[in-house]
This record gives C-alpha cells, sequence and structure tokens, in this order.
C-alpha cells in the first residue's frame, strides 16, 4: 500500500485494488486492523486519498479507515486525526471524503477540539456545493457538542461578516466570500429552527447584525435570501428581534419583510440596514427555560 500511495507509476486501478483488499483483511478481526496500523497503514491510506483525483480511489481509502476504526481502539484516535489533517486540501474531492469520515468516526474519539470546528468552517468558502453540504453535515453534528456548541455559532455568525484581513488574503475573493455567507446564513437558519435554545444562542452571540451585513450584500443574491429567510424565522421565534427590527425598519416594512422575506433587501436603505445593525447589541433576551424537541 505504501508503495501504491507514493510511486509515480501506480496506476488507479492498483491503488483501488489494494486498498480494497486491506479493507477486506481488516474486517477478519482487531488483531489484523492493528497489523495494518502498525505497518502504516492508516498513512497509506491518507496518501492515497490525499493525492488521487480519482473518487474512487478516494472513496476506498476512506472505506479503508473507517473499517480499522471500528473496534480499534488503539488506533481510533490516529485515524480521527489523519482525516482532521486532511481537511484544509486543495484537492475538493479529499475534503469531501474528510468530512463524510469525520462524521463516521467523531463519536468513537469522545468530545471534538476548537480547531477541528475551525478546519470544518473554513470549508464553507469551497466553490464545490459538495464540498460545502459535508461540512454543513458536519457542523450540524458538531454543534451537539456541548464543549464546542458555542464555538460552532460564533464561528458561522463571523462567517457572515468577512474581517478587512479576510478580504485583503483572500485570493478567490468576492465569489468565496459571498457563498461562505450564504452557506452560514443557511446553516444558522437549519440550526435556529431545530432548536430554540441554539436560536438563543446565536441572537445573544450578534447573528442579527451579521445576518444584516448578508443582507446588505447587493452582489450576491442567494446570500440575501438565506441571510432573510433566518433572519425571519428569528423575528418570529423572539419578540425582541422583532422589537429591534419594528424600531429600525419600520412597522410597515416589517409586515413586508414577513410577507415575503426573500426580497425585503429591495426595499431597505443603507440607512436602514446600520441601523439595524447598530441596535442588534441593544437585543437582550429574557431568559427561559425552553428545552429543544
Amino acid at each position: 500500500v505504501s508503495t501504491q500511495s507514493t510511486g509515480k507509476s501506480a496506476r488507479e486501478i492498483d491503488k483501488c485494488s489494494a486498498l480494497q483488499l486491506l479493507e477486506t483483511i481488516s474486517k477478519c478481526g482487531r488483531k489484523y486492523k492493528e497489523v495494518i496500523c502498525e505497518s502504516y497503514g492508516v498513512r497509506a491510506a491518507a496518501e492515497c486519498m490525499a493525492r488521487s483525483f480519482s473518487a474512487e480511489t478516494q472513496q476506498n481509502g476512506l472505506s479503508l479507515l473507517h473499517s480499522l476504526a471500528q473496534g480499534n481502539p488503539r488506533y481510533q484516535k490516529q485515524i480521527h486525526q489523519v482525516l482532521k489533517d486532511l481537511l484544509p486540501s486543495t484537492n475538493p474531492g479529499t475534503q469531501k471524503v474528510a468530512a463524510q469520515g469525520l462524521r463516521q468516526i467523531q463519536q468513537l474519539v469522545g468530545s471534538p477540539t476548537p480547531s477541528l470546528v475551525e478546519n470544518v468552517l473554513a470549508l464553507l468558502r469551497s466553490v464545490h456545493s459538495d464540498v460545502q453540504y459535508e461540512a454543513s453535515q458536519l457542523l450540524q453534528m458538531l454543534v451537539e457538542y456541548e464543549e464546542v456548541r458555542e464555538v460552532v455559532m460564533c464561528g458561522l455568525i463571523a462567517l457572515l461578516t468577512p474581517t478587512l484581513d479576510d478580504v485583503s488574503r483572500a485570493t478567490d475573493a468576492p465569489l468565496a466570500q459571498h457563498l461562505q455567507q450564504a452557506a452560514a446564513a443557511k446553516l444558522l437558519g437549519i440550526l435556529c429552527d431545530n432548536s430554540p435554545k441554539l436560536a438563543a444562542l446565536a441572537v445573544r452571540n450578534g447573528v442579527v447584525a451579521g445576518l444584516a451585513v448578508v443582507l446588505s450584500n447587493a452582489r450576491h443574491r442567494n446570500s440575501q435570501q438565506h441571510a432573510a429567510r433566518t433572519l425571519a424565522l428569528l423575528v418570529e421565534m423572539f419578540k425582541e428581534v422583532e422589537k429591534t427590527l419594528c424600531e429600525s425598519l419600520g412597522q410597515e416594512i416589517l409586515d413586508e419583510f414577513r410577507k415575503c422575506p426573500e426580497d425585503i433587501h429591495e426595499k431597505l436603505s443603507p440607512s436602514q440596514l446600520d441601523k439595524l445593525i447598530a441596535r442588534n447589541t441593544q437585543i437582550t433576551l429574557v431568559d427561559t427555560d425552553e428545552s429543544d424537541d
């Protein structure tokens, strides 16, 4: 396997065959899994996934790692780490399968770390929809862990408002930033809709201001629509948010917003958006004992 992963003459079909054979052997029991891991099988599989642009090779590499992680506690953290290390890859196929693998084995290694969350959030900048999808699915799983719940939510909120440093460093701006904003606004809407506690956490951490920033992004309609839908959801969930929008925009525009949130950005002036962003700091929610369904 090590030879197949690094040799220039190795054919994709040979890599696939080697990975499939090792997976078959690994299913014979823990002893065989440990032998494969001791023989640098984890690293070799990860190298195949990182260097290949064949979806079949990448998927076979992931299948092997998943098999090696099952019932093999001695090497589960190592497998988890190599998948985490693959997330920053410039190969979108590698990023996709790495995120899939982390979803499959995260529960085997316990609580995730903030650094993992940061690596996954970075995938939302991808121009590849399948990478964004896997990142969103993984974040929905990670937010269930109390240890990183706030890290996930605050990280998503931060993505709504790119900093000047983000803009100056970005080589693929503005498209990647627009996609990032759209993905973050959409995922925040999903998370808030599924959990009143997450919605309250988002509001307390400035999500209304962030969504208002996205609403002002006239260069990317998809971002504006996702932000509007999420903001409309929060208006219905929290009277404090409704009051803030009413004071910032007026009752007439608020009523129109409720009827058709996707088009509200066309009716808002820059001064109204600035006012909404500024007033967000004044939103204070009344603590409740709401529990998630």
